[in-house]
This record gives C-alpha cells, structure tokens and sequence, in this order.
C-alpha cells in the first residue's frame, strides 16, 4: 500500500465507526508514511458532511485501486469531475502520450465528441493523478 492507492474497510470496528467510517466504505491514502502499521485514510465516497479521515491499520483495509506509475501509451480512465469543466467528464478513457511543460505534469489525450468527433489534450499535475485510474484497453477503444 502507499499514498493515493484507492482502499477498502474490511472490518466494522468501534474505533472506526465511532468516526463514521464503515465495514465496505472506500477510501484513499492520504499520507505516505505508514506509522505503527497503520495508514492515514480519508473515506470520500460517502453521505456525510465532513469525510471522515482516520489511521486504519493495514490488515483492516484492502486495496481497490493502486495508484499508477505513471509513463507514455498508458491507458486511463477519469473516475472523478475535477476536469469537467474543461469539457472532460468522470468516466472518460484516455491516452498519456507525453510528459507536460512543467516537471510533474503528463499530457493525456481524450477522445470528445463536440459535434464531430475530434480529441482533447489535457495536462494533468501529478497533484490531481488520483483523477485517474489504469485501464486495460485496446488502442482503438481509447
């Protein structure tokens, strides 16, 4: 496990609960030390005002998504809207197809439909690369 890697409660503890967080909620890593066993883990895929964000213990979670690493031709999927104001919603596949200008950035090419068809370059930050997440798919699917 490390930092960003996409996670899963495995258990319902009162430790855990007594926060909001639940056997089955999803989650992320949001810190990239592991300290005494357990990971800081901020659950954002629930119905609550403030996510709750607490150390779980390892062996209490599993992992759902592994954060990637990153480089050129590999295939990828938005699973959140940060970029839909740019015309690129959650769900969208892409291609990374070269590092960006600044250090830390990847260009990544999205297929859109705006009246005729046509793609979109997006630069995203290694800041936002939670955003995306590995897909297995042939190169005429993207």
């Amino acid at each position: 496990m490390k930092e960003y890697d996409r996670v899963k409660l495995t258990v319902e503890k009162e430790k855990y609960t007594i926060d909001g967080a639940h056997k089955g909620m999803v989650g992320w890593i949001c810190d990239p030390r592991n300290i005494n066993g357990q990971w800081l883990v901020c659950f954002d895929e629930c119905d609550l005002p403030q996510f709750p964000t607490i150390p779980v213990k390892e062996k209490d979670l599993e992992v759902v998504w592994e954060l990637p690493l990153m480089q050129v031709g590999v295939n990828v999927i938005l699973f959140t809207d940060t970029y839909v104001n740019i015309g690129l919603p959650k769900g969208l596949k892409g291609t990374v197809i070269d590092r960006g200008a600044k250090e830390g950035e990847w260009l990544v090419r999205f297929p859109v439909q705006t009246g005729i068809d046509c793609e979109k370059v997006c630069s995203v930050d290694e800041d936002y690369i939670a955003d995306l997440a590995y897909v297995r798919v042939a190169n005429d699917d993207v």
